[in-house]
């Protein structure tokens, strides 16, 4: 059993090998001229990047913030219709 199950990631290894060979057929760590040239990006797309995640988080944190506080007042309203304090 256990030389079945072996021999059965061996094989689904080497399918999976094949498969990255396929999808990225250079060996070095920089692409070749073609695919930079295809997917050349701006020289501040970090500086960019960057900016656009932290606004992007400011914007969840400001939409939560609104949430939280439209969540005390209705429990505020709740217990104000029900007398039991605040």
């Amino acid at each position: 059993m256990r030389s079945l199950t072996r021999s059965i990631r061996i094989w689904l290894w080497g399918i999976v090998a094949e498969l990255e060979y396929q999808l990225y057929p250079w060996k070095t760590d920089s692409p070749p001229k073609y695919v930079e040239e295809k997917y050349v990006q701006p020289p501040d797309y970090e500086k960019n990047f960057n900016d656009d995640w932290l606004k992007a988080h400011d914007e969840k944190i400001a939409r939560l913030q609104q949430e939280m506080i439209w969540v005390q007042q209705e429990i505020h309203k709740l217990h104000v219709h029900n007398r039991t304090g605040a």
